[in-house]
């Protein structure tokens, strides 16, 4: 069957600095970065398209925000305000779409079935997935759309063209449009994936698909390299069963270190040997869940879905 297309990916692009753009007009067109707390020792959780221009990106430290960018703007985020716009986002979408799976607050999974999967409906649904979001939620708020036969392919597509991209990848076209990618540009390989397949003499995509799906397994030990085989193809892989092991790490804060900036570096160093264990273990998470515990017994926590990943910046 050529109409293959299952999944229509929504990723908002420089979601947190394009919701600030959209409150305040006055940051329209201009540099934003987006901060946890205003000092030159933390880094941007978010730059707007204009800012990442100048080489300013998520996990940049606000001093050297300001060195590559001297004009930019910085804001404290406001998590309550890209919440609220993230429901009126995903309750746009779904009156366009069946939106099937939130994955992250700037990312969702929609369902294709009958029709829809034929590529010219596909790629109309899509523009007006846009029009609808610049009607009902803003016009700052630009997003990149990935169309494919899995969720995978979806997100590697929605990728390959931002800003405000629209990338349709066929099942037919697979692996072979990937080929010129880099493995990086692959959902879930972050760098010490990276590192472990140019070890194996794997640098690009196409040197990815060259393998078996035998040697996958191999390189990545275990079920991951079967699973990265099927995936590469547009194969839809279901959820598998009995693997829901997580992996947590947790510390308690010396007295003199319970404030902000302590707590945050802390939850940054404890978030890299996580992932750190996570790919060592050749696993990969599709949940990220975060506590804190306070003196007086009440707790605060929060949790997200990812695409299956195991790259470190992704979680931080």
């Amino acid at each position: 069957d050529p109409v293959t297309l299952r999944s229509l990916l929504v990723d908002f692009n420089s979601y947190f600095a394009s919701v600030e753009q959209q409150v305040e007009p006055r940051l329209r067109g201009r540099p934003v970065g987006v901060v946890p707390m205003m000092a030159d020792t933390t880094v941007c959780i978010a730059a707007s398209i204009e800012a990442k221009t100048f080489g300013v990106k998520t996990g940049t430290k606000v001093g050297e925000a300001k060195r590559l960018c001297p004009g930019i703007e910085l804001v404290l985020a406001r998590h309550e305000v890209y919440i609220d716009f993230h429901h009126r986002a995903v309750a746009a979408v779904d009156t366009v779409v069946p939106v099937r799976q939130v994955l992250s607050i700037d990312e969702m999974d929609c369902e294709l079935t009958g029709r829809w999967r034929e590529p010219e409906r596909a790629l109309g649904i899509a523009r007006k997935v846009k029009d609808t979001l610049r009607e009902r939620v803003g016009e700052c708020l630009r997003t990149s759309i990935g169309i494919g036969p899995n969720t995978f392919i979806a997100k590697t597509a929605s990728d390959m063209m931002k800003p405000d991209g629209l990338v349709l990848i066929e099942k037919r076209e697979l692996p072979q449009r990937l080929f010129r990618l880099g493995v990086r540009d692959l959902s879930g390989i972050g760098r010490q994936m990276e590192k472990r397949l140019a070890r194996h003499g794997i640098r690009t995509v196409e040197d990815l698909c060259g393998r078996t799906r035998e040697e996958l397994r191999a390189v990545w030990g275990g079920v991951g390299g079967e699973v990265m085989y099927d995936r590469l193809r547009g194969e839809q892989v279901a959820g598998r069963e009995g693997d829901t092991r997580s992996i947590s790490h947790s510390s308690v804060l010396a007295p003199e270190r319970r404030n902000p900036e302590d707590a945050f570096a802390v939850v940054n160093r404890l978030t890299q040997k996580a992932a750190m264990r996570l790919r060592k273990s050749g696993h990969y998470a599709s949940r990220l869940s975060l506590a804190v515990r306070y003196l007086d017994g009440s707790r605060w926590d929060a949790d997200m879905r990812l695409v299956d990943t195991q790259d470190t910046v992704t979680f931080l």
